[in-house]
């Protein structure tokens, strides 16, 4: 390498010593290497044949297209003679060629701008499941609000489809968003992108990739909510609730969605939804650089922007108060007086057809929540309650009973939704009396007193002790009543309807099935007789007729394979009926035991023993007017 004296050699042009070292490269005076190599007593090797071979290293882009296509033509050529393609091109498609021979480096799998650099250079395209998949959760490039937006989709005609599916069968069940009629799909991805890619995604029947596609949606809203500050807060909001309420990811991913739900509360809490903003935070926002916006895309000083400011805040009311309940990891979104002003003018608008349902979803879980937070204060803690501290609660309960009652009035004359209203109401029945008992339960000395105070006083001649198992008895037939209407209600649905519900149904009819199998197995109390239950509503036929409604609405979902959101759920509820047969026969022959034992010890049936088993002064067919029912005696 000849050079000429004391200058420094031309960019790309240092010796191999040198370019390693990332050092200046000075050339000798008598041409013969450089100055450090000749300081370092280091042999001064050019690097210009290391340059050649990197630059050879590369493939030209056309050789590697022909490359490819004699591959395939090879491939084909070989199947075609083992008789492996049966002729008919139209059905089937050739197989895809290598994306990449194996002469070239490997792409490291976290690193997503080398994958789409290799993609560039080998004139290959890359969607957005791709770059997702690449990313991984570990990805250094966080998801844009371009990423979302602008993922590849379906068809125009796909789009307009599953968006009617999702507005017809699904929105009604839990209307937090309005989607009028006129609205195209293509209006909806330009004006709410993030939404758009959900409601394609619940409203997809294909269960085949749903898992997968789902978990890449999670990890992009999560990136996008954590990273990108000018991504649509309202958008991502109501992205995320309608993944709840009908992404089904307990099914199909076996998550709880709690982590999903604490997410939506933490944006709709950023965008001070749930309270008005102080003056002292909007002042001291004025010295904070960056985006200082709380409506989160959304104008609030509009009616149209604040009615869907509220839907959407008392939507994430409703899902995070059946998610608490459902899975026990988070606490419900408290209510407050913003609240209470969004519910009045949701209740009023009569432009949104769905407005008034939700509104009464809203109170009625209102109601339930309030109930909840009774039970948290009372009965969590485990200890046994004093008159005064039970007192308040029986009250609180009995205000909540005929606020429920006000509530149902106008529900049964309603014809739209009049069964899914039906079902919370019952549903909110089944929580405020389950409260109830775990309140009698606890403190049986003032439930006469309670009682008298109600006009729901024992019958006279009943001692204390005995009118403390009347007012516990009395709870759990109400129980017994409310989880009957309930899950008759749902039932009642028609296949195409059921296979829109929401995560908010969903939970409503496992809470019944819950505390029926609790109230037909294994609560141990002697003032309720479980085998009077099965005559009232049997757990095995019920099972079965959820199997079936289940069954029926995969059909009208067009939902195939054993995978799928239905099929997963009716194998569930058979292996629950399996497990709870072979629990119902063990008990049986543990019953005949203890009932001549108890005989023995009380003195027979006559003697008052057997008898106080069974609810003192309580018959099932004044629950069920219209039905012949078998009452305890």
């Amino acid at each position: 390498m000849q050079r000429g004296p004391s200058h420094s050699g031309p960019f790309g042009l240092a010796c191999t010593s040198c370019f390693q070292s990332k050092s200046k490269c000075v050339a000798r005076p008598d041409g013969d290497g450089c100055q450090r190599c000749h300081r370092l007593d280091k042999q001064c090797h050019p690097s210009d044949s290391i340059r050649r071979r990197t630059i050879t290293k590369k493939p030209n882009s056309n050789a590697r297209i022909a490359e490819l296509e004699s591959k395939l033509e090879s491939l084909i050529s070989q199947l075609q003679t083992r008789n492996v393609l049966d002729g008919d091109t139209t059905q089937q498609a050739p197989p895809e060629p290598p994306q990449q021979p194996a002469a070239t480096t490997p792409v490291h799998p976290l690193d997503p701008d080398t994958a789409e650099s290799e993609a560039q250079d080998n004139d290959c395209v890359v969607n957005d499941d791709d770059i997702s998949t690449i990313r991984g959760s570990g990805s250094p490039r966080p998801v844009t609000n371009s990423d979302l937006a602008d993922y590849p989709g379906p068809s125009e005609v796909e789009a307009e489809t599953l968006l009617d599916t999702f507005r017809s069968r699904m929105l009604h069940h839990l209307a937090f968003v309005h989607i009028p009629a006129e609205l195209t799909a293509l209006q909806l991805r330009r004006d709410r992108p993030i939404l758009f890619r959900a409601v394609v995604f619940v409203a997809s029947p294909s269960a085949s990739d749903k898992a997968a596609r789902g978990r890449a949606l999670k990890r992009a809203v999560f990136e996008a909510t954590l990273e990108d500050e000018s991504v649509d807060k309202m958008d991502l909001l109501l992205c995320l609730l309608t993944y709840i309420a009908w992404g089904w990811d307990h099914v199909l991913n076996r998550r709880s969605l709690s982590r999903l739900m604490m997410q939506a509360m933490s944006l709709a809490g950023e965008m001070r939804l749930d309270k008005p903003i102080s003056e002292n935070v909007q002042t001291t926002a004025h010295f904070t650089p960056g985006p200082n916006t709380w409506s989160g895309g959304t104008d609030a000083r509009t009616t149209r922007g604040f009615l869907e400011q509220q839907r959407a805040l008392l939507g994430c009311f409703v899902l995070s108060s059946v998610v608490s309940a459902y899975f026990g990891q988070v606490d419900a979104l408290r209510w407050t007086p913003q609240m209470e002003n969004g519910l009045a003018a949701i209740s009023i608008n009569s432009e949104c057809p769905t407005d008034a349902v939700f509104a009464a979803q809203v109170r009625l879980q209102l109601t339930a929540q309030k109930a909840v937070k009774v039970y948290e204060q009372h009965v969590e803690q485990g200890q046994t309650l004093t008159e005064t501290a039970a007192f308040p609660a029986l009250m609180a309960l009995s205000a909540l009973q005929g606020q429920l009652q006000e509530l149902q009035a106008p529900l049964s004359r309603r014809r739209q939704q009049r069964e899914l209203l039906m079902a919370h109401a019952s549903a909110t029945e089944l929580v405020i009396n389950e409260t109830a008992y775990a309140v009698n339960a606890m403190v049986p000395i003032i439930v006469s007193q309670f009682a008298k105070l109600t006009s729901t006083g024992p019958v006279a001649g009943i001692t204390s002790g005995q009118s403390a198992g009347h007012e516990r008895s009395r709870n759990l037939w109400q129980c017994v009543r409310a989880i009957k209407a309930c899950t008759s209600a749902l039932l009642a649905l028609p296949p195409s309807d059921f296979a829109g519900i929401s995560f908010l149904q969903w939970a409503q009819l496992t809470r019944s099935l819950a505390v029926l199998h609790h109230l037909t197995a294994t609560i141990k109390d002697q003032a309720w007789d479980r085998g009077a239950v099965r005559t009232v509503i049997e757990m095995p036929v019920l099972l079965d007729r959820v199997v079936e409604k289940l069954e029926l609405a995969a059909q009208a979902a067009g939902e195939h394979g054993s995978e799928a959101v239905f099929a997963q759920l009716a194998r569930t509820m058979r292996e629950f009926r399996v497990a709870g047969d072979a629990a119902r026969e063990h008990r049986a022959a543990e019953e005949v035991d203890a009932t001549w034992e108890q005989a023995r010890i009380y003195g027979g049936g006559g003697a008052g023993g057997l008898d106080t088993l069974r609810p003192v002064g309580i018959q099932t067919n004044v629950f069920w007017p219209d039905e012949d029912s078998a009452g305890t005696r």
